[in-house]
């Protein structure tokens, strides 16, 4: 066969994988956040139908995230690892736990009916929900900014996915 012959084979095969990765990227947030260096990833796990809310006010760059959620059962939140712990509500401070860091994310053991607020130096730009729980997630997410002044309220069902909020 000709040198024309398998430049060409080759060239399709290029053209095939790169469309492949492409829509791969395309659909999956997973992806998009780990190639997205502004976006932060927060997991949820929980066993029943679970309604969360979150609400983040940025301003200059930093910013403030509460999580709270109304469940009957102990729910897992994982952060990021820089985003600080300022304050909790709905139980005392002994009855949250949280796991090691581990790759970057720190696993929060919420009580409860509980909330929990970060405070983040460096806001990032996207929000990426994942839910890997067959037990539906409402979401209800509000993203103030301070310096504009302008809100965006939003409501998601998640399950058994990921989510980028905003």
């Amino acid at each position: 066969m000709s040198l024309r012959f398998h430049t060409i084979l080759a060239l399709g095969a290029l053209a095939l994988i790169l469309g492949i990765a492409v829509q791969t990227v395309e659909q999956s947030p997973r992806l998009r956040a780990a190639l997205n260096q502004e976006a932060a990833d927060i997991g949820v796990e929980h066993a029943e139908p679970l309604s969360l809310r979150l609400e983040y006010a940025m301003r200059n760059n930093a910013a403030l995230v509460r999580i709270a959620h109304s469940g009957s059962g102990i729910v897992s939140i994982s952060v990021p690892a820089d985003w600080q712990r300022s304050e909790v509500s709905g139980a005392p401070l002994t009855e949250f736990r949280s796991d090691d860091p581990s790759f970057g994310f720190v696993r929060w053991h919420f009580p409860p009916r509980t909330s929990m607020t970060f405070s983040v130096q460096q806001a990032p730009e996207h929000i990426i929900v994942h839910n890997p729980s067959r037990a539906a997630l409402k979401l209800t997410s509000a993203k103030v900014d301070l310096q504009d002044g302008s809100v965006q309220r939003d409501i998601f069902l998640i399950q058994d996915t990921a989510v980028e909020i905003w």
